[in-house]
């Protein structure tokens, strides 16, 4: 049994890999941190996880009852009857309309907020019910200055694969932040994130 009662709780069944759901919850933590994300799926992505982890609590819901002040939901808010809040708000992420879908929209939800415009438009015209406009968050990192470069090459013995990788490994043993771009019709690639291929072009 959960005492403990939260002052923001974000509902998520499943965190991907990568989205604008996953984008809004990442900047979100870099701005606030008093609210705590739940999800689901045990498929979820844990680099995610681990990233929003570092900002604010993540919990894989068991089946327990959450107690918080706000509860925000996404599409899904299927645990809805497990979760004691004040208020539950929908977020509204999609263009329910050009996307050819109906809102889930459950009765105990009393505030609906839209990411866009058009998403509040759409979600408006289909349900009836009033949808405020809340921008998602962006909260910049410093930039830093990042090494480009480039090169356009067979990624064969002879045309420096192997000097390639050595280079590739020296920068990131010093920590330095680099994009390469590659234009290639070899694939026979290098496995480096910090690279690129491109299809060549004259």
């Amino acid at each position: 049994m959960q005492n403990k009662v939260y002052e923001n709780v974000f509902y998520f069944s499943h965190i991907n890999a990568i989205g604008g759901v996953e984008t809004f919850l990442y900047y979100l933590s870099k701005t606030y941190n008093n609210f705590v994300v739940y999800y689901k799926d045990d498929k979820s992505d844990m680099a995610q996880i681990d990233r929003l982890s570092d900002r604010v609590e993540v919990h894989k819901w068991k089946g327990e009852r959450i107690k918080c002040k706000r509860a925000f939901w996404n599409y899904n808010p299927e645990i809805i009857d497990y979760v004691d809040a004040d208020e539950h708000i929908q977020i509204i992420h999609m263009n329910y309309k050009s996307q050819n879908r109906v809102p889930n929209i459950h009765p105990k939800i009393t505030r609906w907020c839209g990411v866009s415009k058009v998403a509040c438009q759409e979600f408006e015209e289909l349900s009836g019910k009033k949808c405020e406009l809340l921008y998602n968050l962006v909260a910049l990192d410093t930039p830093k200055k990042v090494l480009k470069l480039i090169s356009a090459t067979r990624l064969s013995s002879e045309k420096g694969r192997e000097e390639m990788i050595k280079f590739g490994s020296t920068l990131d043993s010093f920590g330095i932040p680099y994009l390469w771009l590659v234009f290639t019709n070899d694939w026979n690639v290098i496995r480096n994130p910090n690279i690129i291929y491109m299809e060549p072009r004259l």
